[in-house]
Parts: C-alpha cells; structure tokens; sequence
C-alpha cells in the first residue's frame, strides 16, 4: 500500500471518527432522543428483561424474522448481489423498505439477546445492501426498471427514511458502521438533489410518504452531521401540524399511516430541539384522533384514511370497507410513546395499551407467522370482491408468504424489537413502570440510584402485580405505577402495611429507600364491564362490546352453535359485571379467559336465550382457514 493511499485512510478515519457523537445517555437503542426535552426516557432494552405475556411475544418475534428470509422480503437484494433479473413476486410497492425494517428489528435483537444467528443473518443481509449502493449514494432495487424520484411512486423519502432508522439500530446494537457510512452517502445525495432544485422535491407535502423525518434526525444522532436535522426540520414543515390537519387539503390526501407518522416527527423534533413549533398542536389533534377517530380496540383508519368524527363503521360491506390497517396502530403507538416522554401523561400509555393488547397484537397469529393488513371489528364471510392486499379478509397471510404492500408484518417486526424499551422510563429520581409483564429490569438513574427490580404478574388476565426489589445496597428512588383509566378500583400495598386506594388514570408514586427484599403488591380490579359507543357513533348505536381489564372481547364462529350474526345481549351495562362470568382456559389458544354471558340468538318472539362465549379480539382467527367473529353485538330492546 502506497503512503499516499494509507494516508488517506487514516485521514478519512479521523474524520469520521470526530463527526461521531457519543452515544446517547445510557445506550438506548430505538428511544435515541437526548434527555434535554424530555419529560421521561425510556430505559433501555438492554435494561430490561421481561417474560410473561409480552415477553411471549418478544421471543416469538425471532422465529418470525428468521422466516421472514424465506419470503420474497430479502430477494430483490439477493438477485441484485448475484446479477440476476428479481422475480416478479418481488415487485410490491417500496419493497425495499421491507427488508430495512428487517434490519431494524434484528439489531434490537441483537442488542438484547446476543443471538448470534440473527447477527450472522443481519451481517449478510448487510452486506447485500451495502453492495447494491451506486457510487453517488443512492440505493432502490427497483430502478430499473423503475425510475429515480417517480413522481407516480412518492415513496423516495419513505424508503430511504426507513433504512437510516435500520442503520442507525445496527450501529448502536454492533458499533459496525458499514449501514451507516452507507446512510450518510444516501442523505446527502438526497439533500444535493434538493439544493440542485429536483422538482420531486417540489411534491413532497403532496405526495410523499412520511416517515423521512423520523430517519434523518436519528441519521443525525448517530453521526452529528446537523445538515440531517436541518433538512428533517425543512420537510417537516411543509406539512404544518396544526387545528386544521383533519379539515384542510392535506387530509383529503394523506392516509392514516402517513399521518401518524407525520406526528411522530414532529413529537421527535421537538424532543431533538425544544422548538415549540414542533409541539404546540400535538395535544390537540391527540384529542381529535383518540375520543373520536379511534375504534374500541384502539384501531385507527377507515379505508387507510382519518374520517369524519365518529364515522366508525364496522361492516365489511360498508363504502370504506377496509378498516384499521395494522401499520396505523403502530405508527401511533409511536407517537404516543413520543408524547409520553414529552408530558410523562399516563393518557399516552392508557390508549397504547388498548392498541397493544387489541388491534396490534389481533393483527398478528399466535405463533407471529401470520398477520392482518386490516383488521375490521366484524367478519361475516361477505368476503367476494374484497381483499386484505392480496389476502383473504378473513384469514392471516402466513410466512413466507406475504401481502401485496408487506408493510404490516415488517413493521410489526421491527415493534415488537423495540417493545421491550416501551415498558419502563425513567427521569431523574424515579422509575415509571409504563406496561405490566413479568420480567426484570435492571437500571441506573441519573441521580446515581440503582433500580433492580422483579415482577410478577399474570396481566392482562389477572390485576395482581407483585414488584420485589434485589438491590445489594439501598438505594433511594421513586416508584411510580401506571393506574389504567379502565381501572375503577386499584390499591397498593408495601411490604406488610395495609393497601391504600390508587387513582385511576395517574402514577401512583412510592418514594422512598429500597431495601433487598423490599416489596410493593399492585391489585387492578377486573370486573367485566359493557362498553357502549358514543352516541355520535351512527354506524354503532344500540351495540355494546364486552372488556375486562386492557382487553377487549369478539364472539367467534368456532365457540357458537348458532349463525353468531343472529347473536345479541341480554345483559345491559348496569349488570355485566355480575351476570357476566370469567373462566380461565389453559388450553384454549395459549391460555385465555373466557367471558360466558347472557345472550339473544333470533329476534322478537322467537329468539332464544342461549349463553355467548367470547374470547379476547386479540386471539380471533387462529383456528380455521376462513374465521368470522363480531365484537360489537346489539343490545336487546
């Protein structure tokens, strides 16, 4: 090697190693924004150990993302890497950023587990990127034969957004920088496009997909190159959030995928800058989206769009059939775990959870292999002519085959990476226990109080919480404990000293020094309760749906004699909560509780009195080809 050449080389190291920031406080991984505008930061996944219920989940992601390569997901890239035509399995819309969100999920797994096959696959599949980038930065397996910057597509900034997120997990889950110094010959690609006056960059309010600002300014977190968070901050403001986001142009075009993360950016920038540009309107259109866009299960979306206000149909024959894609729940999600770092509110958390534990997790089989692209409260087979992206309505799509647009399953993928970061956040002095699985975390505060804590907990089937400090030395810190507003009556016990009441919808804060051994006992009651809608619901009126803590119930064909479409209440909201009884089933889809109630099948003089068994919304159709099952049932006149 010539002096002139290894010169170089150590030259352009040195750059790039001054341009590298340290890692942000505490090692975070998927919640990389700076403590200095947040409220709360969430503790690290490499902090945190969780089992029980979640914890399932979190493991399963593995299988899931393993079988993920079987599917045409990763082949666009592998064809490209070995000079051949992909196959036309592989042409879905942005599929490129398919396989990025691959990326993203593995290097949280990674970064907890250790798992060294997922490592091995994420260093291939690494590599293949690598390799399919041009010289001047840009990489889209799809042109050819698709075109740079098509006008027709608008998903140029999407894609790219996405692999600055999965470069960025790989650096801070393996300190490799090969995706990164890739990224970075990306965005200023893009940014020299922009400078240079593209007139693609002309539509981006209009057409483009958001989720770009979420990718540059975690490119610039993980290299400090401020170009990244100028630009995000430019392209975020062509979109101004604001009173009228529902009501002016840009709704009658943006669907709600693209909104929610719209949001998420903007909650993002503000933790990045402080700037209350970025901040002063989120509230407010939290408050338009939940009370009144939102479905008892925490789905959002009719048709992939934000209606009117309460214009919640269920149907599937409805106009707006297709209803509550599986990526809106995750984009807010996102959001709302963005607005909780900013306000430390419970109400953030309160609705994640109904998403989590209904929409969210409904959309994905009990084994992770299969998923919902949509995800209606009500499947009665009227499935001719209506598709879930090249799916059945009323059955998964199983790995390795995928949807049409295989945006769903790759996101979900990367949530459930990233889930583990969502269950604790910390400030200065204190511990948040945001979600309730059984497991461990393990955590220093920035005040120096170390945090060493177990739980256990049959959650979301049983209220009881049991968490036991193991500290070797006391250490002062306060306990705060998420009390959901479904919660009518909770109480909390430490060591031998009788329970106290806790409030719903707030923290319930123990401050004080713990001890090895030490123990707090948390009691959720659980009464089964009747959920109507809101008057203004007309799609809904005169139905109710049954709950019973975070999880909401549907009345599947499977667990019924009779057409379930017959089926109606004979139990009103003043009496659910005793006529209504809970059995526990081990052996029924991974262990449920069933809720056995009075209910109508037929109607006026001949309806019968039969009782209705329902399982959680969550659990419906993993038991035959084609499932039906309704969540909303009418109420008995």
């Amino acid at each position: 090697m010539s002096t002139r050449k290894l010169c170089a080389i150590l030259l352009a190291g040195a750059a790039a190693a001054a341009a590298t920031p340290p890692a942000p406080e505490d090692e975070v991984y998927a919640a990389d924004w700076r403590a200095v505008h947040a409220r709360c930061r969430p503790v690290p996944l490499t902090h945190v150990h969780p089992a029980g219920f979640l914890g399932r989940h979190i493991d399963l992601n593995r299988r899931s993302i393993l079988k993920g390569l079987d599917s045409p997901v990763p082949r666009r890239f592998e064809a490209r890497a070995e000079a051949r035509e992909p196959g036309p399995e592989t042409n879905r819309l942005a599929a490129d950023s398919d396989l990025y969100k691959w990326i993203e999920s593995a290097a949280y797994m990674v970064a907890a587990t250790g798992d060294k096959e997922i490592e091995r696959q994420l260093d291939r599949i690494a590599a293949l990127v690598v390799a399919s980038q041009k010289p001047d930065g840009y990489i889209n397996t799809q042109v050819p034969p698709n075109i740079r910057f098509d006008p027709k597509v608008s998903h140029e900034l999407y894609t790219a957004g996405h692999f600055f997120e999965a470069a960025a997990a790989r650096f801070r889950a393996t300190g490799k920088r090969d995706l990164l110094d890739a990224a970075a010959r990306w965005a200023d690609y893009l940014i020299a496009e922009q400078k240079r006056g593209n007139p693609y960059f002309q539509t981006v309010a209009e057409k483009e997909h958001s989720e770009y600002e979420l990718g540059f300014l975690r490119l610039y977190r993980a290299t400090a190159k401020k170009e990244y968070l100028e630009f995000a901050q430019s392209l975020a403001r062509l979109i101004p959030v604001g009173p009228d986001l529902f009501s002016g142009a840009y709704a009658a075009r943006a669907h709600a995928v693209r909104v929610n993360y719209l949001l998420s950016g903007y909650a993002d920038l503000y933790l990045e800058t402080g700037r209350d540009e970025f901040r002063r309107s989120l509230a407010g259109v939290w408050e338009d989206i939940v009370p009144a866009r939102s479905y008892v299960t925490g789905g959002v979306s009719v048709h992939e769009r934000y209606r009117a206000p309460y214009d919640l149909p269920q149907v599937t024959d409805h106009e707006f059939r297709d209803i509550s894609e599986t990526c809106t729940s995750i984009s807010l999600m996102m959001f709302a775990w963005r607005m909780h770092a900013i306000t430390g509110d419970t109400r953030y958390f309160d609705q994640l959870e109904t998403i989590l534990y209904n929409h969210f997790l409904g959309g994905v089989s009990l084994d992770h292999l299969g998923t919902f692209y949509y995800n209606p409260l009500r499947m009665l087979g009227e499935t001719k002519g209506k598709t879930d992206h090249g799916g059945s309505p009323a059955r998964r799509t199983m790995l390795p085959a995928i949807h049409s647009t295989s945006c769903c399953i790759t996101n979900e993928w990367r949530f459930f990476g990233a889930l583990a970061e969502y269950l604790f956040s910390y400030d200065n002095a204190g511990l948040y226990v945001n979600l309730y699985t059984a497991g461990k975390v393990k955590h220093v505060l920035p005040d120096g109080a170390a945090v060493d804590l177990s739980i256990d907990t049959d959650y979301p089937f049983g209220g009881g919480v049991v968490l036991r400090a193991g500290n070797p030395k006391p250490s002062r810190y306060a306990l705060h404990l998420r009390i959901p507003r479904w919660c009518r009556s909770a109480t909390i016990a430490i060591g031998t000293a009788g329970p106290k009441p806790a409030a719903p919808g707030s923290y319930a804060t123990i401050d004080r020094t713990w001890n090895a051994g030490d123990s707090v006992r948390l009691q959720m009651e659980m009464p089964v309760r009747m959920i109507l809608p809101d008057p203004r619901e007309k799609d809904n009126v005169g139905q109710a749906v049954l709950a019973r803590g975070p999880l909401v119930y549907c009345l599947e064909q499977e667990d019924a004699d009779f057409p379930i479409r017959d089926a109606s209440w004979d139990v009103n909201p003043e009496s659910a909560a005793t006529r209504v009884r809970v059995q526990w089933k081990p052996e029924l889809l991974g262990g449920v509780n069933v809720l056995v109630g009075p209910g109508l099948v037929g109607s006026g003089a001949s309806a019968a009195h039969k009782p209705l068994t329902l399982i959680p919304y969550y659990a419906r159709a993993n038991r035959a080809a084609d499932s039906y099952w309704v969540t909303y049932l009418p109420l008995a006149n």
